[in-house]
């Protein structure tokens, strides 16, 4: 069992199609994380605490699984 590298709470689906692929960089999140950086992305929500970290996870760690 995977858990989400976004939020380190939710749990990735076995089968990677039914996750959603990070706008922010090549790796795979939970679905209610994608629904959040859509929002975030079309300026109906504000990046939170969650989202700042991601972003500076991913520049650190390129090749998060």
């Amino acid at each position: 069992m995977k858990i989400c590298p976004r939020c380190e709470k939710e749990t990735l689906e076995d089968e990677q199609v039914l996750n959603s692929l990070s706008r922010r960089g090549d790796v795979y999140i939970c679905n209610p994380c994608g629904d959040e950086e859509a929002l975030i992305d079309s300026g109906n929500m504000a990046p939170n605490e969650i989202e700042i970290a991601f972003s500076a996870k991913l520049q650190s760690e390129p090749d998060l699984p």
